[in-house]
């Protein structure tokens, strides 16, 4: 390979350069501290993203060099002028994407490409590609590959019987995550619309396992006066109450004061057991797990440990089926009477659908095993953040050993894109506890985050392994996050992939009626709404003879959108009396931050920090309580500058041309942005 130029994009989701900054200067991103020695970057460790500050628009413009208004992907989700106002669209998925992608350059001159877990990447949509694509289609990869769904096991001698409680699956996508079995409730798109969402690239010769990642469409979930991330932060676990009895009907062997238990998996179609045993024969300390008591144990465990993983089979579709999953012990009381553990996400070891070329898949996973998903359950406590971080740890060092797995496996790879979501999902779940004055354990929760950022760091000290005097690595994010102020809620204004109807309600623009309200189930009444806020930051006009419940007059279409956005700017917060939205833009307006065109709304709006959803509608670089919404850009490696910062502004869309410059790649037929010439060795 020596002599063959290679890139690396290191996608941290996410990731913010104010806490880069600081960790660094403490001493905990030794990695990355030392990749920007070596390198280059702005004196803020910055880059100017792209609107609005959401993952699937960023990371498509870090993989095109093209603003929203040309790539087509202008939100978390997806809305298609002159299609119903009432349906939300999947944006995770290639085929939406309305530009050539890097990956697509490169490849039309020969050059290898792998993709892991990148947004956007997936389904390949060259026939016969010699790309390799891992998945792409969530926020890790193989998170719709889900064979049962994680699980929190009570373990007590005052329980009678087996009981479970199952999660709640939720619609919406408050919480940037779509399991596998939420996807299974959204109906697929026509076939006949895949063409017309694909903006003119027609990708009829995509492959034969597009089926198995379908463009998605559903209801969009409506909201009035309930925080998404209220409905979004909740358990979203099974729990189950399982009995201690005296162990019985045990080989010859078991300890005479043994305790048993059982749990069940594949939603309680597989019964497993539990032996619960004193290794110093007094204290109960262990817990063993078979799958039937005449067999070998599968997997054994103390507090605080975790077992390997179990490889194990479940009946899915009437068929046996490959599964892993991994316990973690979190209570055993010595006198035996209570217990409790922790049950990872099985994931399913058979499904290939991910992965391409398809017969790649067995050989993949037969080598790497299970992958772990992260462990979201209890926050706020000392148990559930010290779970997630430690699937996290799992999950990225997973990733690494996939990573390297692969390039190993086609030494001539010329570019790598990757995607690491778990310091974005950390902020949502823990930032605005993590300040003072926002929650007791605030410092534990700030720890939680930085934890994860560590994490990050690990995986980036292993890609920099590769730098051998011909890779060049980029370390970026796609936008950070902002906690609010204590005593600061969203009132209801921007979501991720519906809608939110209280402000405009309160403005007399949308009008709603009650599904069940005390359950928080509302529809929009069509016959009466002028305007409704789609997504995190966009309103519709209901303009007759655009869309099919439209009432407004075309006559009237301008005098009420600037009516509306008069409104928006008086608008208080009704607790704090504060502004709420920062800035508000027509459709002509808003093309000069790189929006427009069929996929954005008649009204761009963006909110104040205090009233956003951590990100996706604040805009970036803005500050608050010593976080930031700004992206991350680290450019280390061949053709890099040593040890330099630039004082040229970085954008996102100047990263893909200046990696087809270091490679010698043409670009993609639609890039807009520009070579970082003032970063490179050559510029003097």
């Amino acid at each position: 390979m020596m002599g063959k130029k290679r890139a690396m994009l290191l996608g941290l989701d996410g990731a913010d350069p104010v806490v880069i900054k600081r960790l660094m200067a403490e001493g905990r991103m030794p990695n990355l501290e030392k990749l920007l020695k070596e390198g280059t970057a702005t004196e803020g460790l910055n880059m100017m993203g792209v609107f609005p500050t959401v993952t699937p628009p960023n990371w498509t413009t870090l993989a095109t060099g093209n603003w929203p208004k040309t790539h087509g992907i202008t939100c978390y989700g997806n809305h298609t002028l002159g299609r119903s106002l009432g349906i939300s669209e999947m944006n995770w998925d290639s085929r939406r994407v309305e530009s050539e992608l890097i990956w697509e350059a490169m490849e039309d001159e020969g050059k290898r490409c792998i993709m892991l877990n990148y947004c956007q990447a997936w389904p390949n949509r060259v026939q016969g590609s010699k790309n390799v694509f891992i998945d792409g289609t969530g926020l890790v990869p193989f998170l719709r590959s889900s064979a049962d769904f994680q699980k929190y096991v009570y373990l007590d001698a005052e329980e009678t019987k087996l009981r479970e409680i199952p999660h709640i699956v939720r619609k919406s996508s408050g919480d940037c995550v779509v399991y596998g079995d939420q996807a299974e409730k959204m109906d697929k798109v026509n076939g006949d619309d895949l063409e017309s969402m694909a903006g003119g690239y027609h990708f009829q010769n995509a492959g034969e396992y597009h089926d198995d990642t379908p463009m998605l469409e559903s209801p969009s979930f409506v909201m009035m006066g309930n925080s998404v991330e209220e409905a979004a932060n909740g358990d979203v676990i099974d729990r189950q109450f399982s009995p201690i009895k005296d162990a019985k009907n045990w080989p010859e062997g078991t300890p005479e004061n043994a305790k048993e238990a059982v749990y069940v998996m594949n939603s309680g179609l597989d019964r497993r057991y539990i032996l619960i045993t004193a290794s110093n024969g007094k204290d109960y300390d262990t817990l063993t797990f078979y799958k039937t008591k005449k067999g070998a144990p599968i997997a054994t465990a103390k507090v605080g440990q975790w077992t390997e993983w179990i490889l194990d089979n479940f009946i899915l579709k009437d068929k046996p089926t490959k599964v892993g999953y991994k316990i973690r012990v979190t209570e055993i009381d010595p006198e035996g009477k209570k217990a409790a553990l922790y049950i990872s996400h099985a994931m399913n070891m058979e499904n290939y659908s991910y992965i391409y070329p398809k017969d790649l898949g067995a050989e993949m996973l037969e080598a790497l095993g299970p992958m772990m998903y992260w462990g979201t359950f209890f926050r706020h406590t000392d148990i559930g953040d010290e779970v997630v971080v430690e699937t996290w740890e799992q999950n990225h060092q997973w990733q690494a050993n996939a990573a390297k797995w692969l390039f190993n496996k086609y030494p001539d790879w010329q570019l790598f894109y990757i995607h690491l979501h778990s310091i974005d999902l950390m902020n949502h779940w823990y930032i605005n506890e993590a300040i003072p004055g926002s929650h007791p354990d605030w410092q534990r929760h700030k720890a939680a985050i930085e934890h994860v950022y560590k994490i990050n760091d690990a995986f980036i000290g292993e890609m920099m392994e590769y730098l051998d005097g011909d890779t060049t690595i980029f370390v970026v994010s796609d936008h950070a996050a902002t906690p609010r102020s204590p005593g600061y809620k969203n009132p209801s204004i921007g979501e991720l992939s519906g809608i939110n109807a209280k402000v405009l309600s309160d403005l007399g623009y949308t009008a709603v009626k009650a599904i069940d309200a005390e359950k928080g189930l509302y529809e929009i009444d069509w016959s009466k709404t002028r305007a409704v806020n789609h997504r995190t930051s966009h309103i519709y006009i209901n303009l007759k003879g655009r869309d099919p419940e439209g009432i407004v007059e075309p006559e009237d279409y301008d005098a009420l959108v600037q009516q509306i956005i008069s409104d928006l700017y008086a608008y208080r917060d009704p607790v704090h009396g504060d502004r709420v939205v920062s800035f508000a833009m027509t459709r002509e307006e808003m093309e000069c931050v790189g929006m427009g065109g069929k996929h954005c709304g008649d009204i761009f709006f963006q909110l104040r920090p205090d009233f956003q959803f951590e990100h996706a509608n604040c805009p970036n670089q803005v500050t608050n309580h010593g976080y930031s919404v700004g992206c991350v850009c680290i450019m280390s490696g061949a053709g890099i500058k040593k040890g330099y910062t630039m004082k040229r502004p970085v954008r996102n869309v100047d990263i893909v041309p200046t990696i087809c410059h270091l490679l010698g790649n043409r670009m993609p037929h639609e890039v807009e942005g520009g070579v970082i010439y003032q970063a490179l060795e050559e510029t003097k």
